[in-house]
């Protein structure tokens, strides 16, 4: 054990390991707070997706309906806007971060989110959909219009981080 050389080697590859070793580390310890960051995102993501995918169905005419939401949305118009084709936007950063559309069916006129962009890595206007979806209700309501949930459409993500209807309808 005489040999400077072992003693050298040995210095060497302590060094080496000491320059390594906390890359490796570090990039596991990223790798294992990216994936819990992805697990918490998700479970965070269900609540919202489930409120987005909640329609009203009010018991009347379309126009009955449009004249209620649009009274509602000029309320407010810091959190929801008129967007062309007769649909309403709901604002996070822009106007149309949310889009809803009225349909009208046999049954009365449905509200619903056709489609919705992600802000700061998730969809942010579920509230604002929540609320626009009560105080449509209640309006509704006062004017002795029945209005009740309706069934949910699911939305799928697009590359772009939007969410469009998964349904296949228009």
């Amino acid at each position: 054990m005489d040999n400077p050389l072992i003693f050298i080697a040995v210095i060497v590859a302590l060094l080496v390991l000491a320059v390594l070793l906390p890359r490796g580390v570090r990039g596991s310890a990223g790798a294992a707070g990216r994936r819990a960051e992805r697990r918490l995102a998700d479970t965070q993501l269900a609540p919202i997706l489930d409120e987005l995918a909640t329609t009203v169905v009010l018991l009347a005419p379309e126009p009955t309906v449009r004249e209620i939401v649009d009274g509602l949305v000029v309320q407010q118009p810091r959190r929801f806007a008129m967007l062309d084709g007769g649909r309403y936007g709901i604002r996070f950063v822009e106007p149309d971060d949310a889009v809803i559309r009225l349909v009208a069916d046999a049954e009365g006129t449905s509200m619903q989110v056709e489609g919705f962009r992600e802000h700061l890595g998730r969809p942010n206007t579920a509230e604002a959909w929540a609320d626009l979806r009560t105080r449509a209700a209640s309006a509704a309501e006062a004017r002795g219009i029945d209005a009740h949930p309706g069934p949910p459409l699911p939305h799928r993500r697009g590359d772009d981080g939007s969410w469009v209807r998964s349904d296949g309808s228009e």
